[in-house]
């Protein structure tokens, strides 16, 4: 990859999922099931969702695919997954409580999982439940996941629909 294409791929992204978004719109390539933009250093990914709500984050990677329809490879898009970049653990908690908050998710379980990390004496991974809310078409998943080798902490979201 040159200079020019890993810039490219570290320019913020905005994705309109207020209505199930097309192949097209998703950046999915003809004949291929999935796309996947990454960047090491991070980039803005911005969503726009059903019921006005908006969420941001600075990912490390934001991908699409069409794994659960009939034919795959030309099948509609049906999952858009973002990967936060690695964080702190306030970062962590403050990022997945407003995150939460803004997809009507009860922020309990992202205090769960702070207070385990806190008291983890092993030092090993922990994450939160996954936790889920229904926005319009959209199934909103979000995990809180800490890896005790590095100490850095993520944030998962899926968004899914038929």
């Amino acid at each position: 990859m040159n200079s020019r294409e890993t810039s490219e791929r570290c320019e913020p992204k905005s994705y309109d999922l207020t209505q199930p978004p097309s192949r097209e719109e998703l950046g999915m390539e003809p004949g291929r099931s999935f796309m996947d933009v990454s960047c090491d250093d991070g980039f803005t990914v911005t969503l726009t969702l059903p019921d006005d709500a908006v969420v941001s984050v600075t990912a490390r990677g934001v991908s699409a695919d069409s794994y659960s329809t009939a034919n795959p490879d030309t099948g509609s898009p049906t999952t858009v997954d973002v990967h936060s970049v690695a964080l702190g653990v306030d970062e962590a908690v403050q990022l997945a409580t407003g995150l939460a908050e803004s997809l009507g998710i009860d922020t309990q379980p992202v205090q769960n999982w702070q207070h385990e990390v806190g008291t983890d004496p092993s030092g090993g991974n922990v994450d939160s439940l996954f936790m889920r809310s229904r926005l319009g078409y959209l199934t909103a998943e979000m995990q809180v996941q800490h890896l005790g080798v590095s100490g850095n902490n993520y944030i998962h979201l899926i968004f899914t629909w038929r």
